[in-house]
């Protein structure tokens, strides 16, 4: 209770301190999130435009995909009850579709099933278990490694620091904020109230009065000796030490009334503190970062995101491998529709296969001559 007072001013201002830097850290971070936001909507690459247009097929591929098993099905059990003449007739009509989308359709759903069988099922069978799921601990093990290794290392937190300049703008910043509440009357009137009551409890504390009647024996101690001046100050210990402690214990009576006046000369040092910091900050950033470093490098964050990854189920898993690729699983699929579909064309039309090789080979050129060098 006796330093409720003192502590609850350091937690009201520590607060404030804190609240401070974060409102003034967070525009500068609202503008950096709004920056990569606008260059991640800049232009995109034509690969991406492309693939956008392409997963439009997605469902047509997935639905044809069930017409035509369904249409061969229905061909092959329908077959015995037709008259030849018909059934010959529906096949002319259907063998052409059927050899075009049959390879489309196999394409997109060997494709879909091959991405579905990485994640599914999720729980162990005698059948088939997801080869995700399969890998789980090792996928684990490589993920937090490489996680760590790669992003998070010690070594890389500190380059970024510098190269980024965290920490000088986190010193202006934190200035600042230092300078702002320095300079609050409130903090300097808080700060008064409470450094005249820590005086007026040393002053009135027992302890006090022991400790300077020990520091009192221990200059005795030290001025006497064998000599006629030491034998007559331990003689006259009880007159002049009585005299010395009186105005001394009066002085440390008188200390409350002098807060202002100590408060006054410590707000001056701090208000000086700020600018310190500042013009400090080619020897203050090298610390930090070290400091930072040595902490991350403490922590053994590889074990940490090892343990995260394992608390996730295996749908949390799927989302968390899968989330940001979806685009590119959709187009695997519908790729493969593409592919099969344009393969069905060639085969079916053999003078489409020189225009096929001629397009590929164009292609191929335009990337060579396109292709960024290292």
């Amino acid at each position: 209770m006796a330093f409720s007072t003192e502590k609850s001013f350091v937690h009201k201002w520590l607060g404030k301190l804190k609240s401070d830097l974060e409102e003034r850290l967070r525009p500068e971070r609202a503008e950096q999130n709004r920056a990569e936001q606008e260059k991640g909507l800049g232009k995109r690459p034509l690969s991406i435009r492309i693939a956008m247009v392409l997963n439009l097929l997605n469902y047509p591929l997935y639905w044809s995909g069930l017409v035509l098993g369904g249409w061969l099905l229905l061909e092959y059990l329908s077959a015995p009850f037709l008259p030849p003449t018909v059934r010959a007739q529906v096949r002319s009509y259907s063998q052409p579709l059927v050899a075009v989308c049959g390879p489309a359709a196999v394409g997109y759903w060997t494709n879909w099933l091959a991405i579905k069988m990485l994640f599914h099922p999720q729980r162990k069978n005698a059948v088939w278990w997801g080869l995700i799921h399969a890998r789980r601990e090792d996928l684990v093990f490589n993920l937090a490694a490489g996680i760590q290794s790669a992003m998070i290392a010690p070594e890389i937190i500190r380059d970024y620091l510098y190269e980024q300049g965290v920490l000088k703008k986190l010193t202006a910043t934190f200035a600042g904020a230092l300078d702002g509440l320095i300079r609050d009357p409130q903090f300097q009137q808080e700060l008064q109230e409470v450094m005249a009551g820590l005086l007026a409890r040393i002053g009135t504390d027992p302890r006090t009065k022991a400790h300077l009647d020990q520091y009192l024996d221990q200059l005795i101690q030290e001025w006497s000796n064998e000599s006629v001046g030491g034998k007559v100050l331990v003689w006259t210990k009880e007159l002049w030490a009585k005299a010395l402690h009186k105005p001394i214990m009066g002085l440390l009576a008188q200390l409350p009334a002098q807060a202002a006046y100590l408060t006054e000369r410590l707000v001056a040092y701090l208000e000086t503190l700020p600018v310190k910091l500042v013009a400090g900050e080619k020897t203050v950033e090298p610390l930090v970062a070290d400091l930072i470093a040595e902490g991350v490098r403490g922590i053994d964050l590889e074990n940490v995101i090892r343990t995260q990854l394992k608390k996730l189920d295996p749908a949390a898993l799927e989302r968390l491998l899968t989330a940001n690729v979806s685009a590119e699983l959709v187009f695997i699929q519908t790729s493969g529709g593409i592919f099969g579909f344009l393969v069905g064309l060639a085969i079916l039309y053999p003078p489409l296969r020189p225009v096929f090789l001629l397009v590929g080979l164009a292609l191929w050129v335009v990337y060579l001559r396109t292709v960024e060098k290292k």
